[in-house]
């Protein structure tokens, strides 16, 4: 199997082994303890709601395609409402991170060699960022192994109208996880036409005809998925509220990540990728070779230098699409490099001793032991959130949160509470209702999250007590009365209540 793999030098295969379950043992560990994020509940709220005959746009908010979420309801119907149902579903994804890992030995195997695809493969599930986005309940962790598919793909073998299909069929898909896939549809495109430029049609042996005709396969293919998307919330009536959360609420005019002068460096940073892959087509004889790296070096350095200048708000999930491909240049470079350092003899005992790729992967799972100790379990908060809230309300009651993080309950205020949704109330071009829901409602549990309306923010704390991590209950604190027998108060949510004394218990 060693030699399989190019796994030569001394332990070498035995390094490689071990780091492969300690990467194992990290995801199970990360999927058990690492914290929740907020999107994490938010887009199993939506899967709640489709189970429950709820359509996503209409009756619950949301600024995701749809793809990911009605795909994950027959899974969440097996599991049922449990407060540990965040774990299960994270479970769910593994093997998706599976296809995400095969994928990257797979494009490394292409541009290099299968040693360069399982070294590049091990160290970027290492890698600390990756390692902890790509094992949380999200759509991007169905987005990017989608998108990995589409470059396997592109990869393997001449170009073909079947594999434009497949390409295209894989971009479709993509598409009706996130609308995120324009700037990879946008980045392949210009991988393709640099690399053409850089090693020419004619040492690639293709025509324009091939490459027109494998263009309108991959583009026909692409439109069939959100295409079907589109005309089905369309012929259900949803089109308007389908529209606005998918493409208009995400668009809020003149809001933008970065200052005018990252068009320059957009402008610098690409040039250097483009030169740098002039530089490895002048470097690689053989032409498939060369256009393979090209291809994938292009489209990684436009995808990233795209992603930081123009892009709107960062979050680092944006960037699990890049780190297979970087991880994939980086390590082929790396050991080309290393290779030629072995050949002296004081660095070829190191390489006996430790492989350096083996002592990159170390460094990294140090640093993700140290960045999140898995002795620490951050998960839990959320479990017991969703158990609380099991405990205190009925399948028909409202809660108030900022996007679905109680998870099992209708939420009283339409619109989920983020970046775009606070600047849209801050401009006005959104009413903020939320006070006026909980009444209206009658809901009685609430989160008090980080972030909100500083209105909404101050009523929900005057209104409901405390009585957990974040969690609220209606209900006030009175002070004690001077006056003797009485005291008034002032009830807000209509609802039944009890006065408890301390020491008391109910006062009746």
């Amino acid at each position: 199997m060693a030699d399989y793999f190019g796994l030569s030098y001394p332990h070498e295969f035995t390094s490689a082994a071990s780091l492969l379950i300690a990467l194992i043992l990290l995801r199970v560990i990360t999927i058990m303890h690492y914290r929740f994020g907020s999107d994490e509940p938010q887009h199993l709220h939506v899967v709640w709601g489709w189970a429950r005959g709820f359509v996503q746009y209409r009756d619950l908010a949301d600024n995701h395609m749809p793809l990911f979420q009605i795909l994950c309801v027959p899974i969440y119907k097996l599991i049922g409402d449990r407060a540990t149902i965040l774990y299960w579903m994270r479970s769910v994804l593994q093997p998706l991170y599976i296809v995400a890992f095969w994928c990257t030995y797979r494009i490394g195997s292409l541009l290099f060699s299968r040693r360069v695809g399982v070294w590049a493969a091990i160290l970027v599930g290492l890698s600390t960022d990756y390692v902890f986005c790509s094992v949380e309940f999200r759509t991007d962790n169905l987005w990017a192994p989608l998108w990995l598919l589409c470059m396997s793909v592109l990869l393997n073998r001449a170009l073909t109208m079947r594999r434009a299909l497949i390409a295209g069929f894989l971009i479709g898909l993509c598409f009706g996880v996130s609308m995120k896939t324009l700037l990879l549809v946008m980045s392949i495109l210009i991988g393709g036409f640099v690399t053409l430029i850089f090693v020419g049609r004619e040492r690639l042996g293709i025509g324009w005809g091939q490459i027109l005709g494998a263009l309108a396969a991959f583009f026909a293919s692409a439109l069939i998925v959100p295409a079907t998307i589109v005309a089905a919330f369309a012929l259900y009536g949803i089109w308007p509220q389908f529209r606005y959360w998918v493409f208009d609420h995400n668009v809020v005019p003149g809001l933008r990540n970065h200052p005018a002068w990252w068009m320059i460096i957009f402008a610098v940073g690409f040039l250097l990728v483009t030169l740098g892959a002039r530089r490895i087509v002048a470097a690689t004889p053989e032409a498939a070779v060369a256009a393979r790296r090209s291809f994938v070096f292009v489209t990684a350095g436009f995808f990233i230098t795209a992603l930081v200048s123009f892009w709107p708000f960062l979050s680092r999930q944006d960037y699990l699409p890049f780190y297979p491909l970087a991880f994939v240049i980086c390590t082929g470079a790396f050991l080309t490099i290393s290779d030629r350092w072995a050949q002296h003899r004081n660095i070829a005992k190191i390489w006996r001793v430790v492989p350096m790729p083996a002592l990159i992967g170390i460094c990294e799972l140090l640093v993700a032991v140290l960045v999140h100790p898995f002795w620490e379990d951050k998960a839990k908060l959320e479990c017991d959130l969703l158990r609380a809230t099991l405990k205190l309300t009925e399948p028909g009651d409202f809660v108030f949160d900022r996007k679905g993080e109680t998870v099992f309950r209708q939420r009283c205020f339409y619109p989920v509470i983020e970046t775009f949704t606070e600047e849209r109330i801050r401009r006005g071009l959104m009413a903020d209702n939320a006070i006026q829901r909980c009444i209206d409602t009658r809901t009685c549990v609430a989160i008090l999250p980080d972030k909100m309306p500083p209105a909404t923010f101050r009523f929900v704390k005057q209104n409901y007590l405390p009585i957990g991590n974040r969690l609220r209950v209606a209900g006030v604190l009175l002070q004690s009365s001077t006056g003797g027998k009485q005291f008034e108060f002032q009830i807000v949510i209509p609802a039944s209540y009890k006065i408890i004394a301390r020491d008391v218990g109910t006062v009746t």
